[in-house]
């Protein structure tokens, strides 16, 4: 089910799964990084609202260049509020190419598993 949707992004929830779906829309490019930052924000909001548990992340058509201190934001800000909605696993689809250098979370530095994946079917089949 569709929660919201804009040029940049949609945020849906699969109450099968419990889990919190966003996708980057083609247009979003002309984004700037607080608009990112506030989308981010936006999107967890949401999962507190429906009580999700696993995150999906549809970065294929992700087109931002996010500046060097983003891991650290996306650290101390943002995935504490991961860890207060309960999240226990979180999927990224990227395209292929992108897996070799994409970082995963075993659960020992976070309180939820990061996996990526290459194709909606494999992330949706492992958040099952």
């Amino acid at each position: 089910m569709t929660l919201f949707k804009n040029a940049n992004y949609r945020v849906a929830f699969d109450s099968a799964t419990h889990t919190l779906e966003f996708f980057w829309e083609e247009d979003h490019a002309g984004m700037s990084y607080a608009n990112f930052q506030e989308a981010c924000s936006n999107f967890i909001g949401f999962g507190f609202e429906y009580q999700a548990r696993n995150i999906l992340i549809d970065v294929r058509n992700f087109q931002l260049h996010l500046p060097e201190s983003f891991p650290e934001w996306q650290r101390t800000e943002h995935y504490p509020r991961y860890h207060k909605v309960g999240i226990q696993k979180v999927a990224y689809v990227m395209p292929a190419a992108a897996l070799e250098h994409a970082r995963e979370i075993d659960g020992e530095e976070q309180p939820f598993v990061l996996r990526n994946f290459s194709d909606m079917a494999s992330a949706k089949k492992w958040l099952n």
